[in-house]
C-alpha cells in the first residue's frame, strides 16, 4: 500500500513539472508576440517565474494561476518590465511597463497551439 502512495506522488509531481515548463514555454512565446507587436525587442529571451497560486475555476475546478516576468527594451538603451499571468495555460493578463504609459492587453491573446487548452 505504501508503494502505491509513493508511486501515485512521483506521478503527480512528474504531471506538476511537466505543466509548469509547457506553461512557461507558453508564457515565453507570449512575450515575444507581445513584444513584436508593440515594437519594442524583447530581451534575453527569457521568462521568469514569480508567483503560482491556486484560483477556483467555475464551481468545482481548482486550476494553477501563474506570474511571469519578462523585460524589453524600447530604444536598446533601456530596460523596461513586463508580466504575463497565466490561468492554466489561457492569457489571463499582460502587462507592460512602457515609458510613455502602460498599456495592458486583457486577454487579448488566444490560444493557437494545436491541442492547446482553452480553459
Amino acid at each position: 500500500m505504501t508503494g502505491l502512495f509513493v508511486i501515485l506522488a512521483i506521478v503527480l509531481v512528474v504531471l506538476y513539472f511537466n505543466d509548469a515548463w509547457r506553461s512557461l514555454e507558453r508564457a515565453r512565446k507570449i512575450a515575444r508576440d507581445v513584444c513584436a507587436r508593440a515594437g519594442v525587442q524583447f530581451l534575453d529571451s527569457s521568462v521568469v517565474q514569480t508567483g503560482v497560486r491556486i484560483e477556483r475555476v467555475g464551481r468545482w475546478g481548482l486550476m494553477p494561476a501563474r506570474t511571469y516576468r519578462f523585460e524589453f527594451a524600447t530604444d536598446g538603451d533601456s530596460r523596461h518590465a513586463g508580466e504575463i499571468t497565466l490561468r492554466g495555460r489561457r492569457v489571463r493578463v499582460v502587462s507592460m511597463d512602457l515609458p510613455d504609459g502602460g498599456r495592458v492587453l486583457d486577454g487579448e491573446i488566444p490560444a493557437r497551439d494545436p491541442g492547446e487548452s482553452t480553459r
